[in-house]
Parts: structure tokens; sequence; C-alpha cells
């Protein structure tokens, strides 16, 4: 197996891990008897550990064992606050779940306005904003985020061409386009270029 089959084998291992945590973290919502919770915990637990032996055999580990270390300036800081705003509560939790294992403090937002109200009231070192929301979209409170007088990078999330909206963006003051689908290196090596200028 070359290195690019490597890459690929290893990021849809670790999608793969990542949507058995997400879909298992749902489940804790519902109501399970004791041998469901133990069942639970042990494939989160199982997929946790899966995904950290894939790291450890990643050629990307050392961008993220820098920002674990708190080698990588304001990222690398246990008290970095990151904005999630996206409606879907799978994509919501998928992002989440990268997040913190930074061990990175989150605040999620459901659409565009709870995002808006957010960044009134706190201050982060960095925002992912979902591009397609109701109501107000990525990029209309990304827009109003700026006009609140928010420096914080903005990274905006679409499954959309990012070609179709590359002004919009601009005039939003949107810093970075991630195009889904994405995995979670590329996350973490955008947060990491945006929040680290001596990166």
């Amino acid at each position: 197996m070359d290195e690019s089959d490597s890459r690929k084998w290893q990021h849809d291992m670790r999608s793969s891990l990542n949507g058995v945590i997400c879909m298992g973290s749902l489940l804790h919502d519902t109501e399970l008897d004791q041998e469901q919770q133990e069942i639970l915990n042990y494939m989160i637990s199982s997929a946790e550990k899966a995904i950290d032996l894939l790291s450890r055999k990643s050629p990307e580990m050392e961008d993220r064992t820098m920002l674990q270390k708190g080698q990588a300036g304001n990222a690398g800081d246990d008290s970095f606050k990151v904005l999630v705003a996206e409606d879907d509560e799978i994509n919501r939790l998928y992002l989440t779940t990268i997040l913190k294992r930074q061990n990175w403090f989150i605040d999620e937002a459901k659409d565009g306005f709870q995002a808006v109200e957010l960044c009134k009231k706190n201050r982060y070192g960095i925002i992912l904003m979902d591009v397609s929301m109701p109501g107000l979209d990525g990029i209309q409170a990304a827009r109003k985020i700026r006009e609140e007088g928010t420096l914080s990078p903005i990274i905006a999330i679409t499954a959309h061409s990012i070609l179709d909206f590359q002004g919009d963006f601009v005039n939003a003051g949107v810093d970075e386009i991630l195009r889904k689908p994405f995995d979670e290196n590329t996350l973490i090596r955008t947060i990491l270029k945006l929040t680290d200028p001596g990166k």
C-alpha cells in the first residue's frame, strides 16, 4: 500500500469511527438498561482507542501532538474557546467530538441567530460557521458578527462549490472556507493556521 492509499484508508477509518462515536453519544440521551449502557460505553471507548491508535501512525500526527502539548500558540491553550454553528445535529456532534479531543471549550449554536447572540456575549478563539442554516444562514450570520465588532477568525463550512459564493464569503468577513467532506486533520490544521500566525 503506497502513501496515498494509506492516507485514504486512515481517513476513511477515522471518519467511520467518528460516526460510531457521534451516534453513540446521541444514544446516551435515550433510555437504556444496564447491559445496553455497558455495550454502548464499550463501543464508544473502543472507537476512541482505535482513533488514537490510527492517529499515532498518521503522518499528520505531529500537528495534532503540537496542539495537545500547547505548542501551537493560542490554539494550544486549554482556555481556547470555539463556537460551532451548525443546524444539523449529527454534523454538529461530529465537529464537537473532534474539538473536544483537543481539550478546548465548545459553545454550540443551532442556527445563525444563536451564533450572533453568543458572539455578543463571548469571545472565541475561532468560529466554525455552517453556510446552509435556516432563518439566518452562515454568510448572513458572519456579516452580522463582523458588524458587531467581533474579530475572531471565521471558518465557513459548505457543501457547495466555493467559487459560487467566493464574493459573498469575502464580503461577510470569512477568513477561510472548508468544503465538505473534510477530515479531522484538515480541520485542525486550518484552525492552527488561523490562530497561530507563526505556523
